[in-house]
């Protein structure tokens, strides 16, 4: 029994079903990541605000846990956040919930719009917050690998093909 011209087609498209597939799981499993898991910035270089009690936006949605400031100029100064800087989470010059830093009005004179480098670990946007939806959100990857195996197995079983590897012999 030799392969028809249907089991040609089927073979195609479970070559096209395959390359849709595997180029949407790739964006998804990039977002799947984004949502589930916190980021690092690492001496990140930023300008500090130009007066006291003002703030600069960096980057992230939410602070997690303290950050650490170093004197960008070269001499790794560590720069006390509580009396020089705070990193907090505010509401960003975009209107939307960001990572700040608040230069404290009592050395404006010395930190006003120099360079700094902060090391901090923070949420990004679109993160979800509970424990149980971050579980969920990491199986649609597993789930959309699963609905590969399980298109090109029902496209294998359907025609001559199907026969051909139900009875594993060719006649």
């Amino acid at each position: 029994m030799a392969l028809e011209r249907t089991d040609f087609f089927v073979l195609i498209t479970i070559f096209i079903g395959a390359i849709v597939a595997a180029t949407f799981m790739g964006p998804i499993s990039d977002a799947v990541f984004a949502q589930t898991n916190t980021f690092n910035v690492v001496n990140g270089t930023f300008t500090t605000p130009t007066a006291g009690n003002a703030t600069v936006d960096l980057t992230g949605r939410e602070l997690v846990g303290s950050a650490t400031i170093i004197n960008a100029t070269g001499d790794g100064t560590v720069l006390t956040t509580a009396a020089n800087f705070t990193v907090l989470t505010g509401t960003g010059t975009n209107g939307l919930r960001t990572v700040q830093i608040l230069l404290n009005d009592t050395w404006a004179g010395i930190w006003a719009s120099s360079p700094v480098n902060i090391t901090y670990e923070y949420i990004p946007d679109g993160y979800v917050a509970d424990s149980g939806g971050r579980s969920v959100t990491r199986l649609i990857t597993l789930f959309a690998a699963l609905a590969l195996v399980v298109f090109v197995i029902v496209m294998l079983f359907k025609g001559k093909m199907g026969e051909l590897i139900r009875k594993g012999k060719f006649e």
